[in-house]
């Protein structure tokens, strides 16, 4: 009888009562869950934003550079496009300007230090505006538009540097037409006056040199001419005058 008691039969609690076949509230353990976190995630995390920050920085430079290269890019062709002239070939002319800076080199080969250093850009500079005038003047215009805006103080010494040095050479020019004028004012006055005292045609000899000069110019460009005639300038030599008598004085016969 105690064996047959303390037998447990399948589906059968110790008591002897019949177990429910689906799970009651008070038959389900409490199950409580405890939180653990790992202590790397809040490094994991502060690391993954730090390089996310880092990456979009990095991104936005690079676009913001691109963008800056670009704009670079863009305003050195408008400004190339401005400098060189649609209607001036840069070819044969640079190639002229080249060859005048080699020359200044070559010629002062023997020279001084100072002076075959500075000759070739002296040559280059003073062929330039020969050559390409256009180019030249863009060159100058924009070197000018530069020295005013960011060197104002020096664009205006310069400015009137050059303004003074135009003056001193137009009034130098001036004084030199003047002297010519008034050396061929002379020669003439001089011929003039030799001419009347001595009674010789100098002039016509000068005229007729310079015909024949003229003439020998002509031959020697291998085209045949004739000689047809001469031009002569006739001048008064001396004047001659006579009396005249009155009409009342005149005695009948």
């Amino acid at each position: 009888m105690a064996a047959a008691e303390g037998s447990v039969r399948p589906g059968r609690s110790i008591s002897g009562d019949k177990l429910p076949i689906y799970p009651t509230p008070e038959s389900i353990p409490t199950v409580t869950l405890i939180e653990k976190p790992n202590p790397l995630v809040p490094y994991i995390a502060q690391s993954r934003e730090a390089v996310t920050g880092v990456l979009t920085d990095v991104r936005g430079y690079l676009q913001s550079g691109v963008g800056s290269w670009i704009g670079f890019e863009r305003r050195v062709e408008k400004e190339v496009k401005s400098i060189l002239p649609a209607d001036e070939s840069l070819n044969p002319g640079l190639i002229y300007v080249l060859i005048s800076g080699l020359s200044g080199s070559v010629l002062t080969r023997t020279r001084s230090l100072p002076i075959r250093f500075l000759a070739p850009p002296l040559f280059t500079l003073a062929a330039a505006p020969y050559f390409l005038p256009k180019t030249s003047h863009n060159i100058r215009k924009y070197i000018s538009d530069l020295e005013d805006k960011n060197f104002p103080e020096f664009a205006a010494r310069h400015d009137r540097f050059v303004n003074t040095g135009i003056a001193h050479t137009q009034m130098t020019l001036n004084r030199f037409k003047d002297a010519t004028e008034d050396l061929k004012e002379w020669s003439g006055k001089s011929l003039n006056t030799l001419e009347n005292k001595s009674g010789l045609q100098i002039s016509n000899v000068i005229s007729h040199n310079q015909v024949q000069k003229s003439l020998e110019k002509l031959k020697e460009k291998k085209t045949n001419y004739e000689t047809v005639g001469y031009v002569v300038e006739q001048k008064p030599v001396a004047e001659v005058v006579v009396p005249i008598e009155k009409e009342g004085e005149k005695k009948l016969v």
